[in-house]
């Protein structure tokens, strides 16, 4: 099966676009790119990164929520 290089193209901008709404930062991407350059043979790479956080205190109670984002790349 041949990929053309406008479909090629396509493919990658929907997938830039996907790792963007996600919330994948430029520093996780350059993480797993090091990572990966410094170990080519290693199977899976993988890190993770808090992108907000939120805490209120009030009343001796605290509410706290965070979002992580882990960025997990594969060898099929």
């Amino acid at each position: 099966m041949e990929m053309s290089k406008e479909k090629y193209e396509e493919l990658m901008r929907r997938f830039s676009q996907e790792l963007h709404e996600v919330g994948v930062t430029e520093d996780l991407t350059s993480l797993i790119k090091d990572q990966a350059n410094r170990t080519p043979n290693q199977v899976s790479i993988s890190y993770s990164n808090e992108t907000d956080k939120f805490s209120y205190r009030h009343d001796g109670y605290m509410i706290e929520a965070t979002r992580a984002v882990t960025l997990t790349v594969r060898k099929c």
